[in-house]
């Protein structure tokens, strides 16, 4: 026997997926009848929970929004500090659980900061999205932009190379003042984050670990996008042990970051040097080659070759790889031992 609020929960939770045919499919998952499933409906629609679109069969059903906060800030000393700008975003999300909000506020808190002290800008545009299967963070400024500052800070030669620098964790601009983990552990801690920045979009997926990379028509400035499940039990202190509880001395680097967006090849051995940028000691490396379909062999010796020269034993694994990528770091990895 399914009850009340199980029901409710499967509605709630599958909503997004299946707007039109979210009657059909709570039938086919509880196996109660469709008046049962209605009744169900209608009680979530009296509770504000859900609203209706249409007539009878054509129905569609969308969650209503708990939470839907935007607003510019003007950043100057005299009427908004960091600390006022956080406290009114903050009073939003009194609906979020209390380990969401701790991760929320932990994440705004860190990022507003950036936005203060690093990114040069006159304006910053907040966005709250709230629903029962989803929560939408969006921080938006215009200044000098992320990857930019990056990339002059570490004299990259190119800004992409900047988002490569990111996905490695412990990436700082001031490191006399910043220890650079604020950035990585957001990445950690939320579903989903994207950064469009300098013309690039950077997206980390956290349940499969994978990272993205694309073309982005924002020029100018920063745009971070961060989005959770509200229900997860996922806690600032479970993500914290996870990350710090020991001294980082292997990195998982997605290869794909560091090639053009709209190629999947890559064969250039300066690039394969680029790769080790800012890394100075590493016991084991995992070389991530998801979305890359072809690389070549002096690619492929190089990453070795930079590998060995950080450290003589260092441990070299991959993952994600086609036959032909794991054939060529198979054949580089026995011709230089």
């Amino acid at each position: 026997m399914n009850s009340n609020s199980e029901v409710k929960k499967f509605i709630l939770s599958n909503i997004p997926f299946h707007q039109k045919d979210i009657i059909h499919t709570a039938i086919n998952q509880f196996g109660i009848s469709r008046q049962a499933v209605l009744k169900h409906m209608n009680a979530l629609i009296d509770d504000n929970k859900v609203k209706a679109y249409g007539k009878t069969r054509d129905r569609e059903y969308r969650l209503i929004p708990q939470v839907n906060f935007n607003k510019i800030f003007q950043i100057n000393d005299s009427l908004n500090s960091n600390e006022n700008i956080q406290n009114e975003i903050l009073m939003h999300l009194e609906p979020l659980s209390k380990n969401i909000f701790q991760i929320c506020e932990y994440s705004i808190e860190a990022l507003i900061n950036n936005v203060f002290e690093h990114a040069n800008s006159s304006s910053l545009y907040v966005k709250l999205f709230l629903t029962y299967s989803d929560f939408h963070l969006i921080i938006s400024d215009n200044g000098s932009g992320l990857l930019t500052k990056i990339k002059n800070k570490l004299n990259l030669k190119a800004t992409q190379m900047a988002a490569l620098e990111i996905a490695k964790g412990q990436i700082t601009t001031d490191l006399s003042s910043h220890s650079g983990d604020s950035l990585n552990t957001i990445f950690n801690l939320f579903d989903r984050v994207r950064i469009d920045s300098s013309g690039y979009q950077l997206v980390h997926y956290k349940t499969e670990n994978q990272w993205e990379i694309d073309y982005s028509k924002q020029a100018q400035g920063t745009r971070i996008h961060l989005q959770i499940d509200p229900q997860l039990k996922r806690t600032c202190g479970m993500v914290f042990k996870q990350l710090f509880e020991k001294q980082k001395h292997s990195f998982r680097i997605p290869i794909s970051l560091a090639k053009n967006p709209v190629k999947n090849s890559l064969n250039s051995t300066s690039c394969a040097k680029s790769i080790f940028c800012n890394i100075n000691y590493l016991k084991k490396v995992i070389f991530d080659f998801y979305k890359i379909d072809l690389i070549g062999p002096a690619f492929a010796d190089e990453l070795v070759r930079q590998s060995r020269s950080i450290n003589s034993k260092v441990v070299i694994n991959w993952v994600n790889c086609n036959n032909t990528v794991n054939l060529l770091m198979n054949r580089a990895l026995k011709r230089i031992i």
